[in-house]
């Protein structure tokens, strides 16, 4: 061999191998890697040491591994030397038995198969249709409802009993009820309807619904329907509402259960037991904050003790009558208005100027004698009528008495004191002065 000079590898004659071309090149009819030693063979030649001669005809091609022949298409035989008589389709290499081609059968491949959607037998034409079809000839498409493989498979729920596709049964879309491509899977448990996009209502015993319309075989107690959703009423509860409500006086009957719920300010097993002192509202739980822990069993309200009572009605009897003495005056007034209007026409006008004062404080004088009632306990409006010297400077406005909401404060006797009267077109006006 030879060593090159940049790499110092060396580079080995033909007739030796090695990684300093130590060994031998054993091929008789070839060439030997320079790396391995393995022999690659002349044509014509096989084996290890490509020592054995290939008879193989020029129709054909020698397998340098074990020696045989690889025939080309349309020869048969140990040597390529027989041609094949299967009208162009290829033979078996060592029998010459033929392999006809799509589309033709036969001994001799001569026959031409008849199958429209199949593939027949290449010895006897027989069709072996495609999915979807029947038929000798494969020229049925499977019925309606039917679908696959000889047309032995039935479709699934198809919507609107449409028919699936007869070679893998797909649907367009499913049945309530149904899912997959097939539309052959029922709805998981819990759900239901089209598209099992619904949620099953809650059956008995934690029990699914119909994976179709949701209905449920039992109800849980207290509930009737196909789907459990309305609750036992008129008095009955329990298991398909089939028991009767035990009285219950002031309360309501459960409709799972059947016992009584309490209205506020009652208890006891049929709600006939009022709530004891110092407790009110549902199921008696709440205490009342009244000084003597007394209040009203449903709202809580505190009673009020006798004298309180009577000062109340005391009062409001009193500020009625007030009322009804005030419009009382404002009507006498009105007349003596007219009247005195009446003589002024012949009298002086100094004189008549004067004449309403003094009516006014007349009125005011009696005004006086009225009694002044305190109602601070009660907090209800105190009405007080006084009277007020006619010289000062009058404010005269329509009478509305005091807000019953705001208190009044000590001052408002002096402030809202009848000291004047007068009349206009609108109607009785008393007059205060002003501050």
């Amino acid at each position: 061999g030879q060593c090159e000079d940049v790499t110092g590898q060396c580079t080995c004659n033909p007739n030796r191998w090695g990684p300093k071309c130590e060994n031998p090149c054993l091929c008789k009819h070839g060439k030997c890697n320079q790396k391995t030693g393995k022999c690659t063979c002349e044509t014509n030649w096989w084996g290890p040491q490509c020592a054995s001669v290939c008879y193989c005809s020029l129709n054909s091609q020698c397998d340098q591994q074990v020696g045989t022949c690889i025939c080309q298409p349309g020869w048969w035989g140990r040597g390529c030397n027989n041609q094949c008589t299967c009208n162009n389709s290829p033979c078996e290499q060592f029998s010459g038995r033929c392999q006809c081609r799509e589309g033709v059968f036969g001994p001799r491949c001569d026959r031409y198969c008849q199958c429209d959607k199949g593939k027949c037998n290449q010895v006897d034409g027989t069709c072996t249709c495609d999915p979807g079809y029947r038929g000798k000839y494969c020229r049925e498409p499977c019925p309606a409802g039917f679908y696959g493989q000889g047309c032995r498979r039935r479709c699934g729920q198809c919507k609107g009993l449409q028919p699936c596709t007869i070679a893998d049964g797909r649907c367009l879309a499913c049945e309530a009820g149904w899912k997959g491509p097939k539309c052959d899977q029922a709805c998981s448990p819990g759900v239901y309807g089209e598209g099992c996009e619904k949620i099953c209502p809650p059956c008995k015993d934690g029990h699914t619904c119909n994976h179709i319309n949701g209905k449920c075989s039992h109800c849980n107690p207290g509930w009737i329907g196909d789907r459990c959703e309305t609750k036992c009423r008129n008095g009955t509860y329990g298991e398909n509402c089939a028991f009767v409500c035990s009285d219950c006086f002031n309360g309501e009957c459960h409709f799972e259960t059947g016992k009584c719920l309490c209205r506020a300010g009652s208890h006891g097993t049929y709600c006939n037991l009022t709530c004891p002192a110092g407790q009110y509202g549902v199921n008696c739980a709440k205490s009342c904050s009244c000084h003597d822990d007394t209040c009203d069993p449903l709202t809580g309200a505190c009673h009020m003790e006798a004298n309180q009572r009577m000062g109340v009605i005391a009062a409001g009897a009193l500020l009625a009558l007030l009322l009804i003495l005030l419009l009382s005056l404002l009507c006498c007034c009105c007349v003596c208005r007219k009247k005195e209007e009446a003589q002024g026409a012949n009298q002086d006008p100094a004189a008549s100027k004067k004449s309403p004062g003094r009516l006014c404080g007349r009125f005011s004088r009696i005004s006086m004698k009225l009694p002044r009632i305190p109602l601070h306990r009660q907090k209800l409006p105190k009405v007080v009528v006084a009277h007020h010297d006619l010289e000062n400077t009058m404010n005269c406005s329509f009478i509305e008495p005091p807000s019953v909401v705001e208190q009044p404060s000590p001052s408002w006797s002096s402030r809202g004191s009848f000291s004047s009267f007068d009349t206009t077109d609108e109607g009785p006006v008393y007059c205060v002065p002003h501050e």
